[in-house]
């Protein structure tokens, strides 16, 4: 009778460590596809880094495999990183599809800048405002200190202290990226020596400066109109100009 149950223990182990292996076999990972839309010409090997880093999950469970690790590890791996999707694909592949943020702004901070993407994520530290596929100047975004949080962390959203400045910043984001080629730089300014200002101020290449009042009422429609006013200007090299919306909800742009 002892040997009988020493006999079924035995082969209820075997039974289980074969099982075991089966399910290990059944759903080893053997097949990692990796889809990444980059930019031509940049500097950047988002490919390559990917590549090197999925190379660790090669031979291991698919059950196992944690699509939150991956896109957290992934993205921790360059501030240009976009982890559009991660899928399991039993029994054994992993699909991976990223693309590479692209530099639009730049923040100066003492001697450094720092490049953002058109959502105003922190992509790189560098020492210049070049682009990095271009090789022209990403458009200079003057922030007052009292503004935002100086500690700027590579991957993270520009963090701001008052919430309608990053509204403001977002929603003059493609604006401000279709006319950059005509802007030195643009300055945000929320609150300056304790007094709400609420502004932005364009100055353009040609020398012009134009001051937007209240400009988180109607951005867009300020900016827009302040262009037009701009390209129409006969004397682009002179002149500063007061942009408001007034009480009819028309916008007045004086000098």
């Amino acid at each position: 009778m002892k040997y009988k149950k020493l006999l079924v223990l035995i082969t209820c182990l075997l039974f289980i460590t074969v099982a075991v292996f089966c399910f290990a076999s059944a759903f080893k990972v053997t097949d990692v596809e990796l889809k990444v839309t980059s930019i031509n010409g940049s500097n950047e090997n988002i490919e390559g880094l990917v590549k090197d880093y999925l190379k660790e999950y090669e031979g291991k469970n698919l059950t196992f495999v944690k699509k939150d690790k991956i896109k957290s590890d992934i993205s921790s791996l360059s501030g240009y990183i976009d982890v559009v999707s991660v899928e399991k694909n039993f029994p054994n592949k992993i699909t991976i599809e990223v693309k590479e943020k692209r530099e639009v702004f730049a923040i100066n901070l003492g001697s450094d800048y720092y490049a953002l993407d058109k959502s105003f994520c922190v992509l790189a530290k560098k020492n210049d405002l070049k682009n990095n596929v271009t090789g022209e100047n990403n458009l200079l975004i003057k922030l007052s200190l009292s503004d935002y949080d100086s500690s700027l962390a590579v991957g993270n959203v520009l963090s701001t202290y008052d919430n309608s400045l990053l509204t403001m910043l977002k929603s003059a984001s493609s604006l401000l990226e279709t006319y950059k080629n005509s802007l030195e730089y643009v300055e945000f300014t929320m609150k300056k020596e304790g007094l709400e200002y609420k502004t932005i101020v364009l100055k353009m290449k040609e020398g012009v400066l134009f001051t937007l009042l209240k400009a988180d009422e109607q951005t867009v429609l300020k900016l827009t109109a302040t262009h037009d006013f701009y390209v129409a200007l006969e004397n682009k090299g002179v002149g500063e100009y007061i942009t408001v919306l007034k009480a009819d909800g028309n916008i007045s742009i004086t000098q």
